[in-house]
């Protein structure tokens, strides 16, 4: 069958690893749909009209805009490193750990194809669900060390926020570098400790990574790192302090308000919070695959 003709749901497998796992991979996409796709075409025929009204990525923006959460935090220092560390003329990528798919529209707009992928299939069906009019993306339920990709047939791979949930960080490392082509882009972050560490399945096994650390196992794992920022300071910790104690005291999201806290991280000195000063949350990683 030529690639014109082929199904969309083949297409967007195609550099899995075996016949057998194409197989089991589009009957995942048609057997249980993610939301916004159709039994019929293993990937979604795009409804846009008829989504929810919570599934509309505009209201998902507004949310945003009006409580206080993660993703409110990391917009004045954190997201401006991804977006540079990312670049454009992505080729083909997948989006790891994508959780809510802060960064989906934007890939979709610089790759040839992109593969949401989740552990979580409520909040894949969620993300997948907000981005029904992207058509190069597909959204997959993996986990990080089983990829079900060929060797070296990805260009990009962003993995943010995920390293520190896994028992085997080195072997997710492993694992992404074979999935990456000799020179693929690894767009990596982290926490720096001090953190948490949480006892569940999907929790934090680590309080984080130093940099030290992290570039030791990312060059261990077959990466030449490029580039490291670290992103999110003081009043960011503050901030995340004040929203957990809001959300564990009142059962709601907090306002909006208290995420401004965060932007006063940008009137401390650039040069020292590149130096690990103001206690850092996070740091990103641009990294090679060798």
């Amino acid at each position: 069958m030529s690639n014109s003709r082929k199904p969309m749901a083949w297409r967007a497998i195609e550099c899995v690893t075996s016949t057998q796992e194409q197989n089991r991979t589009v009957r995942q996409l048609q057997e249980t749909p993610i939301s916004g796709q159709t039994k019929s075409s293993g990937v979604a025929d795009r409804p846009g009209a008829f989504l929810p009204l919570a599934n509309r990525h505009w209201v998902w923006q507004l949310y945003h805009l009006l409580i206080a959460d993660v993703v409110a935090l990391q917009r004045p220092t954190k997201y401006k490193f991804v977006y540079e560390f990312l670049g454009r003329d992505l080729g083909r990528t997948a989006d790891i750990g994508c959780g809510p798919g802060v960064f989906i529209r934007y890939l979709c707009r610089n790759a040839n194809f992109v593969f949401a992928a989740d552990v979580d299939r409520a909040s894949l069906s969620r993300t997948f669900a907000r981005h029904t009019r992207e058509k190069n993306l597909a959204p997959l339920v993996m986990r990080v060390n089983q990829l079900p990709f060929r060797d070296a047939s990805l260009d990009t791979v962003l993995f943010l926020e995920v390293l520190e949930h896994l028992a085997d960080d080195a072997g997710a490392l492993r694992e992404i570098a074979r999935i990456l082509r000799p020179g693929g882009k690894l767009v990596l972050s982290v926490p720096v400790p001090p953190g948490e560490i949480d006892a569940d399945e999907f929790g934090h096994k680590r309080e984080g990574y130093t940099r030290a650390d992290l570039l030791q196992l990312m060059e261990a794992g077959g990466f030449k790192v490029q580039r490291s920022a670290f992103a999110q300071f003081k009043f960011c910790r503050l901030a995340d302090h004040i929203i957990r104690s809001w959300r564990k005291m009142l059962h709601i999201p907090a306002p909006f308000f208290i995420g401004w806290i965060s932007y006063l991280d940008l009137l401390l000195d650039p040069e020292r919070r590149q130096q690990g000063d103001f206690s850092p949350l996070d740091i990103v990683v641009l990294a090679e695959k060798v």
